[in-house]
């Protein structure tokens, strides 16, 4: 298969040995995390490393990534980024709602052709998992020869991002470089589903969805296991949901979702750390919104329902802490490994995108820092 390269020349004449992997791109990749508090040290970038590695496997020549402050630095690392003729431009965060989140209005003067769909697409794919994705502002666009695209600050946003992107950059770089369309996209609209059917029974290898890569920000059916037992309603498969003062236990939560129908168990234990942001961590004390624990039940039913193979078990502390003690934990069972890793991996991103909890961090040299526990 030829690989369509991002700026195309004599040298991009390459072949594939696998006909269903997808077409390695050529060109260079600025990622441009928008947050002020990742920019000054005190909040780990979460997203950058997703988008890094996800262009570096398509085979990008040269990715890099640039995290600046909220505001007009995102306009300054777009121009720098356009000026200097990087092929794919994507920022992360600053798309929402509060005072801060102006990467859209920041993108807005850049582009010279609005590509609205993008984000249309990955907001609705966002919102069959929580509703909140639609108040995603971000944009995407072509900024002269650079494609430019928003996409939320948080793993989940981003990986819906990447879930839409990846099977188009392709044909959007082609296009750009004056590529015509593929043949079946002139057909008529059943002639063109009638060959993909043809080409997916003739030609697409026999998938098992219980091994292989764990496929985040793919589509959940992928994870679907015929034969595999009913689990089931939602409700029933959140063993625990909780969130209080005593301390966390991930062997507990292991026990509470013990099946034998199951022959996986994730788990993640959010441990405190003795850093942040360069500076030493003596202790810290997470306080907890009252309604907290309602929140942390929605949540857990919320990825139950997602993922209707697993067993979900998830608690937070609140009060003081020390370092090295639990703060969160989970535990997520299912049939099959990947169910379970997927499953797990989305449960803590979306307690920590949600559940309205704070840590009052005290540092070695005797200062203190009120700090959000989400993100």
């Amino acid at each position: 298969m030829r690989s369509i390269p991002a700026r195309r020349d004599d040298s991009d004449c390459q072949v594939s040995e696998d006909p269903s992997a997808p077409l390695a791109l050529r060109g260079t990749a600025r990622v441009l995390i928008a947050s002020t508090r990742a920019a000054d040290g005190t909040y780990e970038d979460r997203t950058g490393p997703l988008l890094v590695d996800w262009l570096r496997g398509r085979g990008l020549d040269e990715v890099d990534k640039r995290v600046v402050a909220d505001g007009p630095d995102v306009g300054a690392g777009l121009r720098e980024a356009i000026d200097a003729g990087i092929d794919i431009v994507i920022t992360s965060g600053g798309t929402g709602v509060s005072p801060t989140d102006v990467t859209p209005e920041q993108t807005a003067p850049v582009l010279t052709r609005e590509m609205p769909g993008v984000l249309e697409a990955v907001r609705r794919r966002g919102a069959e998992k929580t509703a909140t994705s639609l108040l995603s502002r971000g944009l995407a666009g072509m900024a002269g020869d650079s494609f430019v695209v928003n996409l939320p600050g948080s793993r989940g946003g981003v990986k819906d991002g990447i879930a839409v992107l990846d099977p188009i950059l392709d044909h959007l770089l082609d296009q750009r470089d004056g590529g015509g369309h593929p043949e079946q996209e002139q057909a008529g609209p059943g002639h063109q589903q009638d060959e993909r059917a043809a080409a997916g029974s003739a030609s697409a290898p026999t998938v098992d969805a219980s091994r292989g890569a764990t496929p985040f920000g793919g589509p959940l059916e992928e994870l679907r296991i015929p034969g595999d037992p009913e689990m089931g309603p939602a409700q029933e498969r959140v063993l625990v949901a909780s969130v209080g003062e005593d301390a966390v236990s991930v062997a507990a939560l292991i026990e509470a979702v013990e099946d034998p129908r199951c022959g996986a168990v994730v788990t993640f234990d959010g441990v405190v750390r003795d850093h942040d942001g360069g500076r030493g961590v003596e202790r810290l004390e997470y306080t907890a919104h009252p309604g907290a624990a309602d929140v942390m039940a929605e949540v857990a039913r919320e990825i139950a329902e997602r993922y209707p193979d697993t067993l979900v078990a998830v608690a937070h502390r609140y009060g003081p802490l020390e370092i090295g003690d639990s703060a969160l934990a989970c535990a997520v069972a299912a049939p099959h490994r990947k169910q379970a890793f997927v499953a797990c991996d989305d449960l803590v991103d979306t307690v920590k995108q949600r559940l309205p909890i704070w840590k009052h961090q005290h540092f070695e040299d005797g200062e203190d820092e009120w700090v959000g526990a989400l993100g």
